[in-house]
C-alpha cells in the first residue's frame, strides 16, 4: 500500500468513526461537567437528571470564588445541530474531523516546504 493510499485509508477510517460515534456513545457520559454538578449536589453521579436551580447556584458559587465569568457562544453547542438529533451529532463530528485533518495537512505542507 502506497503512502497516498494509506492517507486516504486513514481519512476514511476517521470519517467512519466520526459517523458511528454518536450512535454508539453513551447518552449519559460521566465526564467533567457531570462530576462538577455531582460535587455540588445538582446531579447524581450516575444518571441524567440535573437540578437546574442547583446547577445555576453551583456555577454562581464558582464564579464568586474564582472571579471567572468567562463564557462563549459555541457554534455547535453539545456537539450537535439543533433539531437534527443523532444525524446532527454525526455531521458536527464529521465537520470537526475534516477541519482537524485540513489543519494538519496544511501545517504539514507549510512546515515541509520551509525545510
Amino acid at each position: 500500500m502506497g503512502r497516498e493510499n494509506l492517507i486516504y485509508f486513514g481519512v476514511i477510517i476517521a470519517l467512519v468513526i466520526a459517523v458511528a460515534a454518536p450512535f454508539v456513545a453513551s447518552s449519559n457520559p460521566d465526564g467533567l461537567e457531570s462530576a462538577f454538578f455531582g460535587v455540588f449536589g445538582a446531579k447524581e453521579v450516575q444518571g441524567s437528571d440535573l437540578d437546574e436551580e442547583a446547577a445555576g447556584a453551583a456555577e454562581e458559587q464558582v464564579q464568586e470564588v474564582t472571579g471567572n465569568t468567562f463564557s462563549f457562544a459555541s457554534p455547535f453547542p453539545d456537539y450537535s445541530i439543533e433539531g437534527m438529533e443523532k444525524a446532527g451529532e454525526a455531521l458536527v463530528i464529521v465537520i470537526g474531523t475534516l477541519l482537524v485533518l485540513a489543519i494538519a495537512f496544511g501545517l504539514g505542507r507549510v512546515l515541509s516546504r520551509s525545510e
